[in-house]
């Protein structure tokens, strides 16, 4: 059961996080003590999920305690989410600290190997609960809606700082036009933000190394505001398309499975426009790359 995996990963992080205070860990198991970690996490995440989803279908055909279901399968994912986040923020910061010769002294190189293991797979785990944070939010109706007058340049101002260290990590260009005298805007900036920063974060890591560029551009359709995000990765066939905003989906491909993800980033995104009442819409070509079109009314 979901629960189960729950118990079991944050015993593990308590493990790891124990052994970090009293300097009894073992380099050598760190990377495959973090996988199991990862692996129940990501078992727990995917059996919670059926579960919501089967307590959403109850309730579509009337289940009288459906409801409650839904509720308390959200609320018990929001806390084993927050009790998750403790232990990960301590690994990530003992591991920035050890790899911090004044503090630990000299590493060896395959001390330093073993390090960034720790902190690539600690910074992914971070990335991993925050994506089920916001998925669990969206398919429960927890997540606020906070609207105020805001101008997209702020917007995209938010996202390009989202998105520009991972930018800078897989080698890929990042390009915002953003002119003058684009439509104003009354929405949820932070919510608008992040779905733009799920759609630019994933066409940097499908698109070719060295090559790879990502380019949003605001525009104005009279009183709409158009954004495109264009990249020139893999693309989509017109099957893929279609699966687009499917939880865990990702395509059977060498390119795709190259690259490790959790099927998230793409329903978070949906899923965020659908909230702040923006349309989107996506054009791709296999290996040509892919454009997202998403308009928002502006102020009236």
């Amino acid at each position: 059961m979901a629960n189960e995996a729950m118990e079991r990963a944050k015993a593990q992080l308590d493990d790891l996080l124990e052994a970090a205070k009293t300097g009894a860990i073992i380099e050598v198991r760190l990377a495959s003590q973090i996988e199991a970690i990862q692996e129940a996490f990501e078992e727990a995440e995917k059996e919670a999920a059926e579960a919501l989803s089967i307590a959403e279908q109850k309730a579509a055909l009337g289940g009288g305690d459906a409801g409650e279901i839904v509720v308390e399968n959200a609320e018990f994912l929001k806390t084993a989410i927050h009790e998750l986040r403790t232990p990960m923020t301590s690994i990530r910061g003992y591991s920035d600290m050890m790899v911090n010769q004044e503090m630990s002294g000299e590493l060896t190189d395959m001390q330093q190997q073993l390090m960034q293991v720790i902190r690539n797979n600690s910074r992914r785990m971070e990335s991993l609960l925050s994506d089920m944070s916001y998925i669990n939010k969206l398919r429960a109706g927890m997540l606020p809606l906070n609207k105020k007058m805001d101008m997209f340049k702020n917007i995209a101002q938010i996202a390009e700082k989202k998105s520009r260290p991972i930018a800078e990590e897989l080698n890929r260009q990042l390009e915002f036009n953003v002119p003058q005298g684009l439509p104003l805007l009354t929405t949820d900036g932070d919510h608008f933000a992040h779905a733009l920063y799920k759609l630019i974060e994933n066409g940097l890591r499908y698109s070719p190394e060295d090559e790879g560029k990502v380019t949003v551009t605001g525009s104005a359709d009279d009183d709409m505001l158009v954004v495109t995000i264009s990249d020139n990765g893999i693309g989509m066939s017109e099957e893929e398309i279609g699966h687009l905003g499917e939880l865990y989906y990702r395509a059977d491909s060498d390119a795709v499975r190259a690259h490790k993800g959790s099927g998230l980033g793409i329903p978070i995104a949906y899923g965020l426009l659908e909230l702040v009442d923006a349309e989107v819409h996506v054009e791709s070509t296999p290996d040509e790359g892919t454009t997202f079109t998403i308009k928002m009314a502006g102020m009236t």
